[in-house]
């Protein structure tokens, strides 16, 4: 056995190390690691130079090329490609959030296979219980850690393109809702916001988390229940638009029409975030959200990527985080490399994703690398912030870890959904 690690079976955002060892000295060898999921397979590789011992340490080496570039003991994790059998433009979801088993191999300088292990990685605390959760016309899944609580809540919700995101403990699912974007209710989320602190294990510490136009849907929320005590506001747009609208009592919310005449074709594929920052000078106090209606109370973390594609990250995030602190709400605001989807650590990077709602190939941006490293930091410091504003959980207890995990069966595998 060459390849070893010192964890094989870990939560997603935890870091493991992989070296090999009794290699000959002074030669060239190739890690390949491939995830096979339900929508295909991504895939990253480095080859490294063995040292006079004959071993290579992934923590502490650098690739002599590869699809990383930088020594980084999740280097391959973070480095992950679509392969041929992933559809172009294609989301890769993990609903229920099974676990990522990761296939490494270790070949030489005539790409021989010499070893092979298997890297267990949960999106889902083997401790936690899932519930799906069908009540008052609304659809979601609720993950629960063991014990009587009491426990803080976060709410995830998604954006245009709707579902269930379980990876994140998204709340609301694609079951019976509305074809419609604009056909839903602002106030059809008080429904899983009132359900949630209903339950006798919860606390009266409500934090609600989106992306996309799952972010300024948490923005609007905020200023209608004030049972939201924390918001994470990730690369939405800052206000309504014709583009993404919802109804309130019955109608459309007044926005402003999106200039479509802003956006632009890269590569084949659609630019649409100078629509959005084109309708800055002309919002008027009917169509901005009402910041102002916020408990002075809310704290909000606004996240921002620099390479996005399809939303004005950088000109929103700046321009809602002028609008809190002018209000006196107390913001942090973090501006990060990367495209539109931040993710939690080492879910593969999406720079182009085929957008049904819009029925086009809608460009996301980011660089796989930097966006990766920078979804590691955005992720760690979100739950920074959700523990300072809610109050910090109680420990979650360890499992029995597997030492060892075997080749995956196909015929026994658990599937997600599309």
């Amino acid at each position: 056995m060459h390849l070893k690690i010192d964890k094989p079976d870990t939560l997603q955002p935890e870091h493991v190390h992989i070296w090999a060892e009794n290699l000959r000295p002074q030669k060239c060898y190739r890690f390949s690691m491939k995830l096979k999921h339900n929508y295909g397979s991504h895939a990253s590789f480095a080859v490294f130079k063995s040292d006079e011992n004959g071993r290579i340490d992934l923590k502490t080496d650098k690739p002599l090329r590869g699809t990383y570039y930088d020594a980084d003991p999740m280097g391959l994790f973070l480095s992950m490609t679509p392969c041929e059998d992933f559809a172009f433009g294609g989301y890769l979801r993990c609903t229920p959030p099974v676990p990522f088993i990761y296939q490494l191999s270790l070949l030489d300088e005539s790409s021989t296979q010499i070893d092979e292990m298997f890297i267990k990685k949960h999106w889902m605390h083997p401790q936690l219980t899932r519930t799906e959760i069908e009540h008052d016309g609304f659809y979601g899944t609720l993950f629960k850690p063991p014990g009587n609580g009491p426990f803080p809540c976060v709410m995830d919700i998604s954006g245009t393109g709707g579902g269930l995101h379980e990876h994140k403990g998204a709340m609301l699912a694609s079951e019976d809702l509305p074809n419609k974007l604009e056909d839903v209710e602002i106030a059809y989320f008080l429904k899983p916001i009132q359900y949630l602190l209903d339950l006798p294990y919860t606390t009266d510490m409500l934090g609600i988390q989106g992306v996309s136009f799952g972010a300024t849907i948490v923005n609007m929320l905020a200023t209608r229940y004030p049972q939201i005590k924390s918001v994470v506001s990730i690369n939405g747009p800052h206000c309504l638009s014709s583009y993404s609208l919802l109804k309130e009592n019955g109608k459309l919310m007044e926005c402003e029409e999106l200039d479509d005449t802003k956006y632009y074709f890269l590569n084949g594929i659609i630019v649409t975030a100078e629509c959005f920052k084109a309708m800055t000078p002309f919002l008027k106090e009917h169509t901005s959200i009402p910041w102002h209606k916020i408990p002075k109370e809310t704290r909000f973390r606004l996240i921002g990527s620099m390479d996005d594609l399809c939303a004005p990250s950088v000109h929103a995030n700046k321009y809602m985080e002028k609008c809190l602190k002018d209000t006196g709400h107390q913001v942090e605001l973090e501006l990060v490399n990367g495209g539109h989807i931040m993710e939690p650590p080492y879910f593969p990077h999406h720079d182009i994703v085929f957008a049904k709602f819009q029925g086009f190939y809608c460009g996301y941006g980011g660089e796989i690398v930097l966006h990766a490293k920078s979804q590691e930091t955005t992720w760690n410091n979100t739950i920074s912030f959700f523990k300072r504003t809610l109050g910090v959980p109680p420990e979650m207890p360890d499992w029995e870890r597997l030492r060892r995990i075997e080749r995956p069966r196909k015929e026994n595998e658990e599937r997600s959904r599309l």
